[in-house]
């Protein structure tokens, strides 16, 4: 817990009587970016390794969206001439029909004088070939087929009732008359939509659209057909960004032979997304992540045969999946710590050496550095938002303290009004940088309470809620709350990987550890 504190044989600390630990590795004096350990202790601590790959990233993205009719594939059937409906041949809307399919016999005392002006203009042909031509032409547009034209010629004489006929394949998805009823020209009588493709159309939020291009292949799955996985492509993104909720539009063309995507169903699932490029993937346990940097330990074998682990920071990309994109740090087929890192990090956080809570060696450098980094947002945000947030995190203090007090049904309670406060808050709120940092922060925070919800046990929510205090950690640096909090740290929780949390009290009260070292902690900064 104080790492200034080194002795050369086991005792206790001076300061807070703990039994001093063992120090398993050897960290030269004269390197305070790595550590060396051997094969057994590699082992004891379970220290494991893995190639750093050159491969195509799959994204997993949330995005809501909406099954929609294919525009290009919609046929309107309107009057071309005033008649009246003498028999319906498609009684209902919803019913499928091909080309060419009568729809309806329709009689029409103006259809009937273009028949005839056909009939006189046939007899005519040779000597006024253009007549001819005009009367043809006009029953075609009309929309009457060829052979209906050829039957009306070699009868010689006008049909009372004619038919219309279904212009597409499809399925009637309005139909605007009945038996008997009169329509003029320009009514509408049905409308005929494709759907063996059809539109997806997609919501995707502002700090996720450079993923997606024209001609981006996705998978994609809906909540009415679980277990099954449809395939789509990008075919538009709308230029402009719809500012009340932070989205750009999205259309995507997905085949539909099967007919199982029905317009108005609804997207509420996890897009699988290719990306278009090798990049450098490293498994996300191998990253570090404090908020402002992430730490990966990269494995060098030495020449007595012994391991020395480097802490190096990267820059990170989108997260694939279980894999993050390295955009900085890493180079393919470099060796990274993906089982084992904290361990080897609370080690280096021992020594006071370089790790992910000690950007600076040297005696207590801790988290000074850290807290520059974060970006000061308190300017940014109203007044109301702040005192939503303050909300927030007092009803995380009263969890804080129903773990304190290991009251597993009291804390999932908390846990499910922390919930109901922060989609009270909402995830649009803020403006500029503010608004995309509060995004982010949003996003994570309602994964990790939801997993405090459902937690099986206190020792699972308490793994969830570590992870909610380092977020909110986060918030209220950035952000600030009305009154005041401390931040707080213990570095034996979690075998010694170490944990966090904010108390409304500068004396410590440990929510990992209340039953054995209630008082094992620090306060590491006040925050007001």
């Amino acid at each position: 817990m104080h790492p200034t504190i080194r002795d050369d044989q086991p005792g206790t600390c001076p300061i807070c009587a703990m039994d001093l630990i063992p120090a398993t590795a050897g960290i030269g004096d004269d390197d305070n970016f790595s550590m060396v350990m051997s094969e057994a202790a590699m082992r004891l601590a379970e220290i494991q390794v893995v190639q750093a790959t050159l491969d195509y990233p799959v994204v997993n993205l949330w995005v809501p969206g909406r099954i929609t009719a294919d525009e290009r594939k919609l046929s309107t059937i309107s009057g071309h001439f005033n008649g009246r409906v003498t028999e319906l041949l498609v009684n209902f809307t919803g019913d499928t029909v091909r080309k060419d399919q009568p729809l309806a016999r329709v009689y029409s005392d103006d259809l009937i004088i273009a028949q005839r002006e056909l009939i006189e203009a046939y007899k005519r042909r040779d000597t006024q070939p253009s007549v001819y031509r005009a009367a043809r032409q006009r029953l075609l547009f009309w929309d009457l087929r060829e052979h209906q034209i050829e039957e009306i010629i070699q009868r010689g004489e006008p049909t009372w009732e004619v038919e219309i006929l279904a212009p597409a394949s499809g399925v009637v998805i309005e139909r605007n008359i009945t038996r008997g009823d009169y329509f003029r020209t320009g009514d509408t009588l049905f409308q005929i939509a494709e759907f063996n493709e059809v539109w997806v159309m997609l919501d995707v939020f502002e700090r996720d659209i450079a993923l997606l291009s024209r001609g981006t292949a996705f998978d994609f799955t809906l909540t009415s057909q679980p277990g099954k996985t449809f395939e789509a492509v990008v075919s538009w993104i709308n230029p402009v960004l719809n500012t009340s909720n932070r989205t750009v539009q999205v259309r995507a063309s997905a085949r539909n032979p099967q007919g199982l995507l029905k317009p108005g169903m609804l997207l509420n699932s996890t897009l699988q997304i290719k990306g278009s490029e090798p990049v450098v993937l490293i498994p996300s346990s191998a990253v570090l992540w404090t908020g402002p940097r992430s730490i990966v330990y990269v494995h060098h074998r030495e020449d007595d045969g012994s391991s020395r682990f480097e802490a190096r920071e990267v820059t990170l990309g989108k997260r694939a999946g279980d894999f993050f994109v390295i955009k900085e740090g890493i180079e393919e087929g470099e060796r990274v710590v993906f089982n084992g890192a904290f361990k080897i990090d609370s080690e280096m956080q021992l020594a006071d050496r370089f790790s992910m809570m000690n950007r600076h060696t040297g005696v207590l450098a801790s988290l000074e550095d850290d807290r520059v980094e974060l970006a000061d947002l308190r300017d940014e945000v109203d007044a109301t938002f702040r005192r939503d947030l303050t909300t927030l995190v007092e009803e995380y203090l009263l969890l804080k303290d129903a773990l304190v007090e290991s009251d597993f049904a009291l804390a999932q309670r908390y846990a499910g009004e922390m919930s109901t406060v922060l989609q009270s808050i909402g995830m649009h709120r803020n403006e500029g940088e503010a608004h995309v940092a509060w995004m982010e922060l949003y996003g994570n925070l309602n994964g990790h309470i939801q997993g405090m919800i459902s937690a099986p046990d206190i020792d699972a929510l308490r793994g969830q809620f570590r992870f909610v205090s380092d977020l909110l950690v986060i918030s209220v640096r950035q952000f600030g709350v009305e009154g005041v909090v401390y931040q707080q740290y213990c570095p034996m929780t979690f075998d010694w990987e170490g944990s966090y949390w904010l108390s409304s009290r500068e004396q410590i009260a440990n929510p990992y550890l209340p039953e054995t070292m209630l008082r094992c902690g620090e306060v590491i900064e006040r925050l007001e």
